[in-house]
């Protein structure tokens, strides 16, 4: 999903460097909704890659008691 932005919405400082830009709230939202996906995979491949295996509820739910988290 690509993200638009309309040319030269830039807010400059006195000197014309650009120091911000304006986007619409739809394209900051679709901007925000594609940097969350892209952290969602990375962290996704991340737990992929560490893994060591699965562990049924029952399982997880007495280790939880065990370390004393519920």
């Amino acid at each position: 999903m690509a993200v638009r932005v309309k040319p030269n919405q830039f807010l400059v400082d006195e000197h014309g460097n650009p120091e911000a830009v304006v986007l619409s709230l739809t394209d900051y939202r679709r901007l925000m909704r594609l940097i969350e996906d892209r952290e969602d995979t990375i962290a996704l491949s991340r737990a992929i890659r560490t893994s060591r295996g699965t562990l049924s509820h029952a399982k997880l739910l007495e280790r939880l008691k065990r370390q004393g988290l519920i």
